[in-house]
C-alpha cells in the first residue's frame, strides 16, 4: 500500500515506545488503577483477540478490563515476565501496521521460557497521539498448553474482576 504520508522516524518510536509499554503494564498488580493504566495503550473501541488453548475477543474499554483482570487472576503473571522481541513497523497516513514477537518467561519460582507468540497490530494516531486499535495475539504452536490448562480449567473460581 501506498501512503501520502510515510511513518516519521517519531511516529515509530512512538508506536515502539507503546509496544514496551504494553509489556511493562500487563506485568503490573491485579489492581484496578494498573488495570486502567494498562487500557490507556487502547483506542476507546479498541479489538483484542488471543487464540492460544482458547479463542476470546476482548472489545472496547470493558473488554480491555475484563482481558487484563483474567489474566491477573486466572494465570499467575506475578512470577511471569513479558518482554517484547523483534518486531516491525509499517504505515502512513496516520494508520500503522505493527507484527511483533512476545516472549514470556519464569521470573521466581521456576526457569526459562513460558510461552512465545506474534501480536498483530493495527495502531491509529488522532489528535498526535498513536495507540492500538487492534490487536491479535497468536501463541507460537509449540507452547506448552498442558502448563496452562489447568488455570484455564479453574478459571470459573479463580477469575476476579479488578
Amino acid at each position: 500500500m501506498t501512503y501520502q504520508t510515510p511513518l516519521s522516524t517519531s511516529d515509530r518510536f512512538e508506536i515502539f515506545e507503546q509496544l514496551n509499554l504494553h509489556q511493562r503494564y500487563i506485568d503490573n498488580d491485579a489492581s484496578l488503577a494498573s488495570a486502567q493504566t494498562y487500557i490507556t495503550l487502547y483506542w476507546p473501541e479498541a479489538e483484542f483477540s488471543v487464540k492460544d488453548i482458547r479463542e476470546n475477543v476482548f472489545r472496547g474499554v470493558e473488554g480491555l478490563k475484563q482481558l487484563y483482570d483474567y489474566a491477573h487472576s486466572v494465570f499467575p503473571l506475578h512470577l511471569m515476565r513479558h518482554a517484547l522481541g523483534t518486531f516491525v513497523i509499517d504505515g502512513g497516513d496516520n494508520l500503522a501496521q505493527v507484527e511483533w514477537n512476545w516472549i514470556v518467561t519464569w521470573k521466581a519460582e521456576k526457569q526459562g521460557v513460558v510461552s512465545t507468540g506474534t501480536y498483530t497490530d493495527r495502531f491509529e494516531k488522532r489528535d498526535g497521539v498513536w495507540k492500538c486499535l487492534s490487536r491479535a495475539s497468536n501463541v507460537d504452536p509449540n507452547w506448552p498448553a498442558d502448563l496452562f490448562q489447568p488455570w484455564v480449567d479453574q478459571q470459573e473460581t479463580t477469575f476476579k474482576a479488578s
